[in-house]
């Protein structure tokens, strides 16, 4: 045992622990709370709380309801571009480069605090988990291993990210200087650097190495070649991995993933299941009165559509929490083959004449749809939907499990007999699906088209289906016998893979899919921990094994040729 120190951070999650345990020990949302003193700026100059867990999303945090502007929370990676968007494309703009530094040097010192990597005493020999010595005295002793995200972003946030970057600007230069001409790996290489230099300077680190999500993924399963299927909250990025080292230019992302499910779960809520407004919890207030003058199941909302909060960075992280609850329901599932062969949420009237306009949007659920079968199931939510809704009211009768869905405002969505509520029990389909709802059909082409010849950033980041996305990754591999290993090592990781028969969905759409003379195979962890934090996992393992240790980069090693030699690792 090496006593080091793992941290994983990603795009909806931190994770940190110790290196040989199984799993990890803090696992917080990735984002901060920041302080007063003016939020506005680059990012450098905004001054966080004192380290310490993210508060929950169930309740306002007192600071943010003082001030909107300045004590909203900040998240560590840019996902202001998707905003709740139903459109893939705008979900792509999440591609692992850290937005903002100051956060994501509080999330390392929140679990520094947390799990006691100061004092070295680690969270095992117990105690209250704050620091023993002084502030001045304080020094690290383990080393720390940290995981990159990835970047398959071409040059979308090079702008931005350079402006927040002033203060690595030193070590940047001669990366620069002497790095290669494509943007995005100089991108990579600078936020490296980056990475790098935190943790020597501010964390004052014996040593430090900066590992790639996808490797440790593959590690984590125990092979060192395969095809990492990564689908997360900010889309599904496929890799693949020979003999440990990441072909990056193999690589493909979409970003159909967790939390685009969610906005059009979201959407799908308001627009054809009878739901006037999906509110979180935190905007909640006691139950309403009913006309009899008891309780009633509805409950009475605090902050509406036109309140401040509504526009905050915290409202669109309570929207997704409360996707995310939804969608890990028992009555969302995949079947493991396509017996249904309609769109979820596609081909409903109002949303066929508003994507015909261009407008993009669904129309109201008693619309019904283009076929004769589903207009009278349009016909059947409508009427469901008005007798919920006064059964709500009333009080109504109690909820039979698996026939309908209760959202926290005590609006009650038919999942049984209307076929709105059928289609979100199968919400899942849309990973695998051509088409989606929402989108206008002029966009349609664009989202199903994977076209030979295009720019390196035009076929790397799409908005294909899972299955369609490992192929053109695949196709990307030149050499015979690689593709045809990694055909029989697909290995499924990521937090929206745990939809049930999610792998063997995958399966039987790679099957055919991939030419006859390959055997697909797919390999998923039935531990949904594992599955979740694979890279973390697969970090842990790295730093146990001994012929690992001579690749640490140490500190005499960065204080004599800087973080360009950790780069190159």
């Amino acid at each position: 045992e090496t006593g080091a120190f793992v941290g994983d951070i990603g795009h909806t999650t931190s994770r940190f622990g110790y290196g040989g345990e199984d799993c990890p020990k803090s696992v917080v949302p990735s984002w901060t709370l920041a302080g007063g003193g003016g939020g506005g700026g680059t990012g450098n100059k905004r001054q966080h709380k004192a380290p310490s867990c993210p508060g929950s999303t169930l309740r306002v945090p007192p600071s943010l309801l003082a001030n909107e502007t300045d004590n909203d929370i900040v998240p560590i990676f840019d996902w202001s571009q998707s905003g709740g968007s139903c459109q893939p494309d705008d979900y792509l703009g999440a591609s692992g480069v850290v937005a903002d530094w100051d956060a994501y040097e509080a999330a390392w010192s929140d679990a520094f605090s947390t799990l006691r990597v100061w004092d070295g005493k680690k969270h095992t020999t117990g105690g209250s988990g704050g620091n023993t010595e002084e502030e001045g005295e304080r020094r690290c002793v383990h080393p720390l291993l940290a995981i990159d995200a990835g970047h398959t972003c071409y040059g979308r946030h090079e702008a931005k990210t350079r402006d927040r970057d002033t203060d690595a600007a030193a070590n940047a230069a001669a990366i620069e200087a002497a790095g290669p001409t494509d943007p995005d790996e100089r991108l990579r290489l600078r936020q490296r650097s980056r990475m790098l230099e935190l943790l020597f300077e501010k964390f004052d680190a014996p040593a430090v190495f900066v590992a790639p999500s996808p490797m440790l993924a593959a590690f984590s399963h125990g092979r060192q070649t395969g095809l990492v299927v990564d689908v997360g909250g900010s889309g599904t990025r496929v890799t693949p991995v020979i003999d440990g080292l990441v072909l990056r230019s193999a690589q493909r992302r979409s970003g159909r993933g967790g939390e685009w499910l969610g906005a059009v779960q979201g959407r799908a809520l308001t627009e054809f299941c009878g739901a006037k407004d999906v509110v979180p919890h935190y905007a909640l207030g006691p139950p309403a009165t009913s006309s009899g003058g008891g309780s009633s199941r509805r409950r009475t909302v605090k902050y509406g559509p036109g309140h401040a909060l509504r526009k905050t960075n915290f409202h669109q992280v309570a929207m997704a929490d409360l996707m995310y609850e939804m969608l890990t329901g028992s009555h969302v599932n995949l079947q493991p083959w396509r017996l249904d062969l309609t769109v979820p949420f596609v081909g409903y009237e109002g949303d066929r004449k508003k994507r015909k306009r261009g407008g993009g949007g669904g129309g109201d659920g008693d619309d019904g749809s283009g076929s004769d079968d589903n207009d009278s199931d349009g016909d059947g939510a409508s009427d469901d939907d008005a007798a919920m809704e006064e059964a709500n009211a009333e009080g109504g009768e109690e909820e039979v499990e698996g026939t309908s869905y209760t959202l926290p405002d005590g609006t009650r969505v038919d999942l049984a007999m209307s076929k709105p509520g059928k289609d979100l029990c199968r919400l899942p389909e849309l990973l695998y699906t051509d088409e989606v709802p929402f989108v206008p059909l002029d966009q349609q082409d664009a989202l199903s088209a994977y076209k030979i010849g295009q720019s390196v950033a035009q076929s790397t980041l799409s908005s294909l289906p899972i299955h369609r996305l490992a192929h053109a990754s695949l196709t990307a591999v030149g050499d015979g016998d690689a593709r045809k290993e990694l055909c029989g090592n697909i290995l499924l990781t990521g937090g929206a893979s745990l939809f049930p028969n999610m792998e063997a969905r995958l399966s039987y759409e790679m099957s055919n899919t991939a030419p006859s003379a390959y055997k697909c195979k797919v390999v998923a962890s039935r531990n949904t921990v594992e599955r979740r934090y694979a890279p973390w996992i697969g970090g842990s393992i790295l730093t146990s094994l001994g012929s690992f240790q001579q690749l640490w980069l140490s500190r005499a090693e960065y204080e004599e040729y800087g973080a360009t030699l950790g780069s190159d690792r």
